[in-house]
C-alpha cells in the first residue's frame, strides 16, 4: 500500500507540473526516486509550492534524465529533516532552507543555485494576539520595534537573523505551537513571509485570540534554496537545470503566482511601514541570486 501511495503521489506531482507547462508526463523505463519534504502537521501547507517546483523541474528534464517518482518524506520538523539529509537516508531528499554556511560547511549538504520563493519570504508580516494588535500601529523606529519579543522556529534562520539585529527571540521546536503561543501572549510577534500569511491565517484563525498586524513589514534578504546531501550530485544537477528551464520559460513564475499572489495581495505590503534589517548569513552565497528576486514594491511610488 505504501509503495502504491508513493507511486501515485509521484504521478500526481508530475501531472500537476505537466498541467502547468502544457506537456505530458513521461513514465517509460525505470524511475529515479526523489523525496520531498512531507508536512509537519495536518494543517501544514508550507511545502506545497516547493514540492510543485520539484515536480516541475523534474518534468522539464525527463527527456534528458528519464522518468522519476516523487515521494513524500515522513512527517518531520526541520531539525529531523536536517538529520535525514545529512545522513542521506532517503533517496534524493530535497528540503528548502534559508541560506546558512553551516549546512555546507558542517552538515554534508549542498544547494541548488536558485532562490525557490523568488525572495518573497523575506518580507515578514506578523501574527499577534488581539490584545497586542494596536500597539504596533505607533511603532516608527527599529529601536521601538525591538521592545517586542519574537517567536520563531528553533532551527529557522530567522531566529539567528533577529538576534543578530538585537531582537529578543523565543525559540520553539513545534511549528503549530507558535500560533497558540503568540495568541496567548507568550511572545509578541510571530512573523511570516508575505507569501505564507493567507494560508496560515485560514488554517489557524480558529486559534483563540490570534490575529495579524496590518501596519508594518519587516524586511531582510532571505533567499531559500533546495538543499540535499552532497553525494546527490546528479539529482542536484537535474533540479538545477530544470528550475532554470522553468524560470526562463515562465512556468515557474506561473506556479508562483498560483500559489503566492493571493497571499501577497492579502498582505497589502504597499500600505505598511517597512523596517529593513541586515541578514549576516547571506554573505558567502557564491552566485548572483538577486537577479531572480521578486520586488513587491516595483512600480510603487515612494512616499
Amino acid at each position: 500500500m505504501d509503495v502504491l501511495r508513493h507511486i501515485v503521489r509521484g504521478l500526481v506531482a508530475c501531472a500537476v507540473a505537466a498541467a502547468a507547462i502544457g506537456d505530458n508526463c513521461a513514465f517509460a523505463g525505470e524511475s529515479t526516486v526523489f523525496t520531498m519534504h512531507g508536512a509537519e502537521s495536518d494543517t501544514d501547507r508550507r511545502f506545497e509550492f516547493d514540492n510543485e517546483v520539484l515536480a516541475l523541474a523534474l518534468e522539464k528534464t525527463v527527456k534528458k534524465y528519464g522518468p522519476y517518482t516523487l515521494r513524500d518524506s515522513p512527517k518531520m520538523n526541520f531539525k529531523r529533516a536536517f538529520k535525514y539529509v545529512s545522513s542521506n537516508t532517503l533517496p534524493n531528499f530535497f528540503i528548502k532552507l534559508s541560506y546558512e554556511d553551516r549546512f555546507v560547511d558542517h552538515m554534508g549538504m549542498d544547494y541548488v543555485r536558485f532562490p525557490v520563493d523568488l525572495g518573497i519570504v523575506g518580507y515578514r508580516v506578523c501574527f499577534v494576539s488581539a490584545a497586542l494588535k494596536g500597539k504596533l500601529e505607533n511603532t516608527r523606529s527599529i529601536e521601538e520595534l525591538k521592545k517586542f519579543t519574537h517567536g520563531q522556529g528553533a532551527s529557522w534562520a530567522d531566529a539567528r537573523i533577529l538576534r543578530e539585529n538585537g531582537f529578543n527571540v523565543v525559540a520553539v521546536e513545534n511549528y503549530e505551537s507558535l500560533f497558540e503561543m503568540v495568541a496567548a501572549n507568550r511572545f509578541d510577534l510571530f512573523c511570516r513571509g508575505a507569501n505564507e500569511l493567507l494560508d496560515e491565517w485560514e488554517s489557524h484563525k480558529n486559534v483563540k485570540g490570534l490575529t495579524f498586524d496590518r501596519t508594518i513589514v519587516i524586511y531582510y534578504p532571505l533567499p531559500r534554496f533546495f538543499y540535499t546531501n552532497k553525494a546527490n550530485k546528479k539529482g542536484m544537477q537535474r533540479i538545477q537545470e530544470g528550475i532554470l528551464i522553468a524560470h526562463n520559460d515562465g512556468s515557474l513564475k506561473k506556479a508562483w503566482d498560483r500559489k503566492y499572489k493571493s497571499s501577497v495581495d492579502f498582505a497589502d505590503l504597499g500600505t505598511r511601514r517597512v523596517f529593513k534589517l541586515e541578514n549576516p548569513l547571506v554573505k558567502r552565497i557564491d552566485f548572483d541570486y538577486q537577479q531572480y528576486l521578486f520586488d513587491p514594491f516595483a512600480g510603487v511610488p515612494d512616499d
